[in-house]
């Protein structure tokens, strides 16, 4: 490890649940803001929402795939330490790391099906 090694963290991290009781999470897409403890899911939507219940703090967006075409999306909140009105500013700050994951995983699967191509 050296005199160089440092404990720190990112400040956006995915929850995996994957442990000896199996894969809690499995198919779900729950992102962390470290620093202020916030947790938010991201769920694909359609035309109808698939929340109705009010008392949940959620926030829907546009993703522009690499095909062009917009896929509509659900950020909600689980959890987080901070007051509603930061609480706002994290979540676009959820939503731009999200998108920038689904950039990398869109262009991972180009690069995959380029080299089976080939």
């Amino acid at each position: 490890m050296g005199n160089d090694f440092a404990l720190t963290l990112p400040e956006w991290a995915f929850l995996d649940g994957n442990s000896h009781l199996g894969d809690m999470l499995e198919g779900r897409n729950v992102l962390q803001h470290l620093l202020s403890y916030t947790l938010v899911e991201f769920f694909p939507i359609g035309e109808d929402p698939i929340f109705e219940n009010q008392d949940i703090k959620m926030k829907s967006f546009l993703y522009r795939n690499i095909f062009g075409e917009n896929e509509k999306h659900l950020l909600i909140v689980h959890f987080s330490l901070i007051e509603d009105t930061e609480l706002e500013e994290i979540e676009d700050m959820a939503i731009e790391f999200y998108k920038q994951y689904m950039d990398w995983e869109d262009n991972s699967l180009l690069i995959e099906e380029a080299s089976k191509e080939n």
